[in-house]
């Protein structure tokens, strides 16, 4: 089958009993892991869930297919949850096995952040009629918003696309941690599928995750605006209060990809400070005037080299055994310092 995106595996109201495996890959493992959910969820409550790795499929490249095969003892129904580390390459064989297999009854749904579209397992699946693949990308503000209102509907939430907006600029584009505060929020309101519920801008407001602690735009700015002598009290201030590193460089992603789309029509002849003051810029009004600053700092070119970087270093900081968190001072004090000499 063609490989697919994750949207279209997220509309799926039943499982399709033509697909014997699902992969889910790419940089955004927020976007993997709700459409891995909702994948497994379309199996039934009542399903029975096998959690294997692709170490255990190394060892064993029959296992797979076998359990594929096997009929659960307790539930009406069994689904099969893999975790691939690395390219992907040790499960290879017990993929290929599995599409070859005779019978296959229990639907397989893989996640492998590290696995790559050019990966042997990706151009297996693309070959393969019992099988699907979807690379999961950072989605952009716009599709942020998107999702932030469709996780709102499944919890028996209304909630208009401004108050949407917020939610996403609160929590910085983190959609994980989206989805836990509209959670949050339906658990506060009382909502359910049979109560529906308007969401306000109070409402998020009394609930957000935008606390001293949590925020992260101070470390965006500093870094991107080029504050060299305040990235190292930045940078101990937010490892004191828990901020994750990798929190930060997923959303200074999202800040490029933001810059780089307003760099465009800067390029194309407009002002700068227009283009953020606009409504269509999606830059929400209080990071207005950094933003302005930075659209002045970051050509096209410079915040292309930042986005492969920024990549770069999330994988670092996701694979273990590497130097990850000194990559990240390294890479911040780099931002920094560019940013500083392009003033």
């Amino acid at each position: 089958m063609k490989t697919v995106k994750p949207a279209e595996l997220e509309r799926l109201s039943r499982l399709d009993p033509a697909v014997r495996f699902t992969l889910l890959t790419g940089p955004d493992e927020a976007t993997m892991a709700a459409v891995a959910g909702h994948l497994i969820g379309l199996a039934g409550k009542d399903a029975e869930r096998l959690d294997l790795t692709g170490a255990q499929l190394s060892q064993d490249p029959s296992l797979l297919a076998a359990e594929a095969a096997s009929m659960s003892l307790f539930s009406p129904a069994r689904v099969i949850r893999l975790e691939i580390s690395g390219s992907g390459d040790d499960s290879v064989a017990a993929v290929e096995a599995l599409l070859a297999a005779d019978n296959a009854i229990n639907p397989v749904v893989a996640t492998g952040a590290s696995v790559t579209a050019k990966s042997k397992l990706v151009k297996l699946v693309e070959a393969s009629d019992s099988a699907v693949a979807a690379i999961c990308y950072q989605p952009d503000r716009r599709a942020l918003v998107g999702i932030a209102m469709g996780a709102a509907e499944e919890q028996g939430l209304r909630i208009a696309n401004s108050e949407a907006q917020l939610l996403v600029d609160l929590v910085s584009g983190d959609q994980a941690l989206m989805r836990r505060e509209i959670e949050k929020i339906a658990l506060y309101l009382d909502a359910g599928r049979d109560r529906q519920r308007q969401v306000t801008a109070a409402d998020i407001a009394a609930l957000g995750a935008a606390t001293h602690e949590e925020d992260v735009s101070e470390c965006i700015n500093v870094a991107l605006g080029g504050k060299v002598r305040e990235l190292p009290v930045m940078l101990a201030t937010a490892a004191a209060v828990g901020v994750a590193e990798i929190r930060i460089i997923r959303a200074l992603a999202i800040r490029a990809m933001q810059l780089a789309r307003l760099r465009a029509e800067v390029d194309a002849g407009a002002h700068p400070a227009t283009v953020v003051a606009a409504k269509s810029s999606g830059v929400f009004w209080k990071e207005r005037d950094a933003v302005t600053a930075q659209l002045h700092i970051w050509d096209s070119v410079r915040v292309a080299r930042l986005m492969s970087r920024l990549l770069d270093c999330e994988r670092a900081l996701k694979a273990s055994g590497t130097a990850g968190a000194v990559l990240f001072r390294k890479l911040m004090t780099d931002i920094a310092h560019q940013a500083a000499r392009a003033r």
